[in-house]
């Protein structure tokens, strides 16, 4: 199996991955005595900064993540997010985004004060590149790999205050290239 088949298989075995954590959570029963576990919504605002030649920084991104959390246990929730972001390359030509990301949150400290996260997830979408940025690739398809950690900080009436740091890889899913990894800081709203 050459380089290729190595690549596809791996990013074959994260969806899947992903996918079975999806269905498996699904199942999971949400009664847990007095725990309030409901549906939340929300949205983030994103800047961050990346290299486009794996050496020093390049370019700047920013975006818009509205987003629906469901809860999978006490401290387990699944986010599903629109993802809308633009690309500022420098020596290139910019780049727009559009997507859908699924991301796992496991939330291990948890108070009246709200709770850290940790994050990871993908997503899939359409970019503008096509044959004008060569670390996508030239088809429309982009795939997204992130991680990251957070805080929820309660306001109070159900509402939160959200900021994380996240990494963002953004590449052709189907073919190699080196794609584009960017550092971004988050702030956002969830109610």
């Amino acid at each position: 199996m050459g380089m290729a088949g190595r690549i596809l298989n791996k990013r074959f075995l994260f969806i899947a991955f992903f996918t079975f954590l999806t269905i498996f959570g699904s199942l999971i029963s949400h009664s847990y005595g007095d725990e309030v576990l409901r549906t939340r919504y929300g949205v983030s605002v994103f800047g961050g900064m990346g290299d486009a030649w794996h050496n020093e920084t390049e370019f700047t991104v920013y975006g818009v993540f509205p987003r629906v959390s469901f809860p999978l246990h006490k401290n387990w929730d699944l986010d599903v997010e629109g993802n809308y972001s633009y690309w500022n390359i420098r020596r290139e030509n910019d780049l727009y985004f559009l997507g859908v990301n699924g991301n796992v949150l496991f939330k291990p400290i948890q108070g009246g004060w709200g709770s850290l996260f940790v994050l990871a997830g993908g997503g899939l979408g359409y970019d503008s590149a096509g044959k004008r940025v060569k670390q996508i690739g030239d088809s429309h398809c982009g795939g997204i790999l992130q991680a990251g950690l957070g805080v929820y900080y309660n306001l109070g009436k159900g509402i939160a205050l959200r900021a994380e740091y996240r990494f963002y890889h953004l590449s052709e899913p189907f073919r190699q290239d080196t794609g584009l990894n960017s550092h971004n800081a988050l702030v956002g709203i969830s109610f």
